[in-house]
């Protein structure tokens, strides 16, 4: 199990997650950080757009759940790439997220000072997805992870800069640096 950055360019579900990659991002594709616990029937793919070999999965935002369906999604990864993520052993089982109280930076608008973030620990295998926050101003991102079997939590949480790997050899955010595609 471990969490890995790719670039998703077909997010399909009977939820309301459809909008997760807009008619823009269909060809660029968007960046989402994925849990390998939550991918299920793993197979190479051409799109035919771009010709470019990638892999399509079921992905479960919720594997405790059996109301919820499992979304389908075509990944940049090659299903190599994506097996050797799953061969991956964490150096820790938890993650400590910056969390920004009440889903916003700011206290009143934008001109006010920002909030102090709150640091939580989580277990690694309990999140879902990472999102970059839009229009990700000083580096915030929405992680959805899931307390419980039933309790989903979508928190808005800061990041020292660039876009985040979640590398599962640390116990923080790492970032990639500010030339990362958006």
């Amino acid at each position: 199990m471990s969490l890995f950055l790719c670039r998703v360019y077909k997010w399909q579900d009977v939820r309301d997650s459809s909008n997760r990659i807009s008619g823009m991002e269909r060809t660029s594709g968007r960046q989402f950080i994925l849990n390998t616990n939550r991918i299920s029937d793993l197979k190479e793919c051409t799109v035919a757009s771009n010709g470019w070999i990638h892999s399509s999965f079921y992905y479960s935002d919720n594997p405790g759940s059996r109301r919820e369906g499992l979304s389908y999604l075509e990944v940049d990864h090659t299903v190599n790439e994506i097996i050797a993520h799953f061969n991956d052993v964490p150096a820790s089982q938890a993650i400590t997220l910056s969390i920004v109280p009440f889903n916003s930076p700011y206290k009143g608008n934008p001109v006010f000072p920002f909030r102090p973030t709150i640091d939580t620990t989580i277990g690694i295998w309990t999140i879902a997805l990472v999102d970059r926050y839009n229009p990700n101003p000083n580096h915030y991102v929405w992680v959805t992870y899931y307390k419980g079997s039933f309790k989903r939590m979508e928190v808005l949480a800061l990041l020292d800069y660039g876009y985040p790997t979640l590398t599962t050899t640390t116990t923080g955010l790492q970032g990639e640096g500010e030339d990362q595609p958006r």
